[in-house]
């Protein structure tokens, strides 16, 4: 008797099944709080319970919460809109709450033990959440020019060690001139640069002219200075933003020497575009009528002090906004070990003495261009010797120590920053974006579930629910991703991928049509028609999965969110289309030896 093949073949195995419901099942859970929607909330950070002077305050500008989550030393406002969520923030930060106790975030409505088992809804990037974008641009030139200046400082104190005067220094764009007397020789001169330079293979390029001695940074080093300088602040400004409680912020280079934010759900960028484009930083100082730097203070006193900070602000490591006994605003400052030895060393040898704390700021000027203001904020007498703990007063009011704690815990920035390019999106066109973009997915799920209906009849019902799999696969994918966030043009791409997944089962039926016009049975077709376009179907996805890898590699912003849904869906198309409907159709026509037109 023979066997009957077909059956043989459209079979797959109980493993087989058990791992796609695992996948079915895993990703239609992590789907469903994207489907039950978020609403704008405001988390406050602080042991003070909801419900004394911040509740007053809110209700009595009108703006009250939907919902109180009172958890632990936090306590979450849920409102109905962003505009009430941002007006709520502005109000307690006018009061005197510390803004980086104030986060802008998403309440999520799906149940409560969804959450608790990590599902969450989908991150909307900034053209659907709504929000502001800034693209900064990096001095570069601040970069070159700062190492030139401390390579040149270096060279002068090395001469004044070995006692070789009667040279000047000086420098220009890219080079340090080091220029000698007629009768002085280079020789001693030269060592000293030789063991400066010792270990930067090309860095600087020597050139002797005359009596003078030309040191030009190469194009190598400068370049490398300048990715460093431009990473650098990149982690700079995401550790900033997260000062400024903004939760789903993006940070992310663009060029050389540019850098673009997306602030989701901050319509009112003031505040971010003070902190992020501000480079900041504390100086201490030793005050000296000998000294030859001279800054005013807020007094318009003029402070003479020595030129070589005490201690400068990359040792700070903390810092807190708070008042004193008196109830006069004050920074309390941490310092790292290394900031904390050097302080501890120089209290204990000029206590009695005057020190100064030095407040440097660049920001950006009505031309564009950008100034620094160094200002002495405070002088005060070493009373006793300091450890990396110590106190900061002379400031004007709490919102000003507030904003110079921000500024120091985040960290100064290694080159100022320019404002570019601003835009903004309002919640309302983020909304709408949202309709329209899901309105699309919609009609294009919708002509494509009819289409296989009247062309395939049967095996339509089966390419439909492959369809619903897949998009439920693909939202549960994105929303497992870490950083993964859902643009406009994301949405596209989940459109445009739904369309791929239904051109792989239209790959598949027709073949099975085919080898039921030759005359085979129902169960042979489908063997057929699944072994035969699987080649056709994997050549075609894996080739347009090479073009999204580069897209996302190359691109930026709305393109990357393209290529994450299009690669997202690449992958849930293969398996949907391929395993997905024929453990659907082996069940119940993989067994079938009827001989059909069309199926």
């Amino acid at each position: 008797m023979k066997k009957n093949t077909g059956f043989i073949r459209n079979r797959m195995s109980k493993w087989q099944y058990a791992i796609l419901a695992l996948i079915f099942i895993t990703f239609s859970f992590y789907s469903m709080p994207t489907f039950f929607g978020e609403r704008p909330a405001l988390g406050l950070h602080y042991a003070q319970a909801w419900g004394g002077k911040d509740k007053t305050i809110l209700q009595d500008n009108q703006v009250s919460p939907d919902t109180v989550i009172q958890s632990g030393e936090k306590t979450l406002l849920v409102f109905s809109s962003q505009t009430d969520q941002q007006r709520a923030k502005q109000l307690l930060e006018l009061n005197g709450y510390d803004s980086s106790a104030l986060t802008l975030e998403y309440f999520s409505d799906s149940p409560a033990w969804m959450q608790s088992l990590g599902a969450a809804p989908i991150r909307l990037g900034l053209d659907l959440r709504g929000g502001s974008q800034l693209l900064m641009g990096v001095d570069t030139d601040f970069i070159i020019q700062s190492h030139i200046r401390n390579f040149a400082d270096t060279l002068r104190t090395q001469f004044k060690k070995e006692k070789l005067r009667g040279s000047t220094i000086a420098t220009g764009d890219d080079e340090v001139v080091i220029t000698l007397s007629a009768e002085q020789e280079m020789a001693p001169w030269l060592k000293i640069i030789r063991q400066e330079t010792a270990g930067q293979t090309n860095t600087w390029l020597s050139q002797r002219e005359d009596n003078r001695i030309v040191l030009r940074l190469n194009e190598t080093e400068r370049n490398t200075l300048i990715n460093n300088g431009v990473t650098q602040n990149l982690s700079i400004l995401k550790k900033r933003i997260n000062e400024l409680g903004i939760v789903e912020a993006s940070v992310q280079r663009q060029g050389q020497n540019g850098i673009r934010i997306e602030l989701p759900g901050v319509h009112n960028p003031k505040q971010a575009k003070d902190v992020i484009g501000a480079t900041a930083s504390l100086a201490f100082y030793q005050v000296s009528d000998r000294g030859s730097y001279t800054l005013q203070d807020k007094s318009d006193r003029t402070i003479s002090m020595m030129r070589e900070p005490v201690l400068s602000g990359e040792h700070i490591v903390d810092a807190r906004a708070g008042s004193d006994e008196m109830g006069r605003p004050q920074v309390s400052i941490v310092l790292d070990k290394t900031g904390g030895d050097k302080m501890n060393w120089y209290s204990r040898n000029n206590v009695g003495q005057a020190m100064s704390t030095v407040f440097t700021e660049y920001k950006n000027a009505p031309d564009g261009s950008l100034k620094a203001n160094s200002q002495v904020i405070n002088v005060a007498t070493i009373q006793t010797t300091l450890g990396n703990q110590f106190r900061i007063t002379g400031l004007d009011n709490l919102a000003e120590a507030q904003e110079l704690s921000m500024l120091l815990r985040a960290g100064a920035l290694t080159a100022p920053l320019k404002i570019l390019e601003e835009r903004s999106i309002g919640p309302t066109l983020g909304t709408e974006n949202i309709k329209a973009g899901f309105t699309a997915l919609a009609f294009g799920m919708a002509g494509m579930m009819l289409f296989m209906l009247i062309w395939y009849r049967r095996f339509g019902w089966v390419a439909i629910a492959g369809l619903v799999i897949n998009l439920l696969m693909q939202v549960g994918l994105l929303a497992l991703l870490p950083g993964a966030v859902l643009t406009l043009p994301g949405i596209a791409g989940l459109v445009l991928t739904v369309g791929m997944a239904v051109d792989t089962n239209v790959l598949i039926f027709e073949r099975i049509k085919d080898r039921l016009r030759e005359g085979g049975t129902l169960a042979n077709a489908i063997n057929f028609g699944y072994r035969s376009a699987f080649v056709t179907i994997f050549d075609a996805n894996i080739t347009t999965l090479i073009s999204a890898v580069v897209l996302y590699s190359i691109g930026s912003g709305p393109l990357q969110g393209f290529a994450i849904t299009l690669i997202l869906g690449l992958i849930s198309s293969m398996v949907t289309g391929v395993w997905g409907t024929r453990a659907i159709i082996n069940p119940i026509w993989g067994r079938s030896s009827l001989k059909l037109l069309r199926v």
